[in-house]
């Protein structure tokens, strides 16, 4: 029996029912669609077909052999259960009917969302955590800087940032070059931050391994308290992406990271001087 409140699978609950009915042909259709269903609620019968090889008239009878009146009523099934999930299309799907159900516009959302963040980040705990953030890596003179996916446009941005202050920074994205090649570099590192959210990951946990084996601080940011990503961080800034389930926003991580880069310079002010002085020279030089 399900939990109360949990969403019930109609289309799970029909293929285990009817199933042993359907023929091979059939039977591949429907498993092509319960493994596609977000494929499936946009394409036609005639797409469907196409993907799996079949004709639509076979993909129209494997829909009536699970008791559906047609592929109108399936997706009306699926659009139902759509944004129970945690795949980006579940959390967009969550965030539109956020909107619709508040009667609010997406910037009136994305507001809204931030300004709940931001409060969070003002908060005293999370202030003394960027405080104990920055006395880590303001000790450091190499720091390395991790971010997988949308995030790794943040660490960059940070890491350029952090480069005009006058210390070295090695970028841990697997972009540039495979992650285990970057994760070489971290012999060269003093120190290591990283943006992890959510779940663990296994980027993570291979970066938090290495820098473990070579005793390097980690400080993390994240909204995540899993202790496969936490327990081993010398310094946990709480910084939330938004609501829970929804799409991620990055403001208050840009904002943590702001606050970061201007502290660690009031740290050091002769250092960050000197280093700009010698970038406007060579800007000029490059400009003339």
């Amino acid at each position: 029996m399900p939990a109360t409140g949990a969403p019930i699978d109609k289309l799970s609950d029909r293929i285990r029912v009817r199933a042993r009915r359907l023929s091979p042909s059939l039977l591949r259709v429907i498993q092509y669609i319960d493994t596609h269903r977000h494929e499936a609620m946009t394409k036609s019968a005639l797409e469907i077909a196409a993907a799996i090889g079949t004709s639509d008239a076979t993909v129209i009878r494997a829909v009536q052999g699970l008791g559906f009146g047609g592929l109108k009523e399936l997706k009306q099934v699926l659009a139902t259960a759509l944004g129970e999930g945690q795949t980006p299309i579940d959390n967009m799907a969550r965030t539109f009917a956020s909107i619709q159900k508040q009667s609010a516009t997406a910037i009136d959302q994305v507001f809204a969302d931030h300004a709940e963040t931001f409060t969070a980040l003002a908060s005293a705990e999370t202030r003394a955590s960027i405080l104990a953030a920055v006395e880590h890596l303001s000790r450091a003179n190499a720091i390395g800087v991790f971010g997988i996916g949308s995030t790794a446009y943040l660490v960059r941005y940070f890491a350029l940032n952090v480069t005009r202050l006058g210390r070295s920074t090695i970028v841990l994205d697997g972009t540039t070059a495979p992650l285990p090649d970057q994760l070489l570099e971290m012999r060269n590192v003093d120190a290591l931050l990283m943006l992890a959210y959510g779940k663990a990951y296994k980027e993570a946990t291979s970066t938090i391994a290495e820098a473990r084996r070579r005793k390097i601080p980690i400080v993390l940011i994240t909204d995540s308290n899993e202790l496969a990503l936490t327990r081993h961080a010398s310094v946990v800034v709480q910084v939330l992406r938004g609501h829970a389930g929804r799409i991620a926003l990055h403001g208050s991580t840009f904002v943590c990271l702001e606050a970061i880069i201007l502290a660690m310079a009031a740290e050091d002010q002769p250092r960050a001087i000197s280093t700009l002085e010698r970038l406007n020279e060579l800007r000029g030089a490059i400009g003339k």
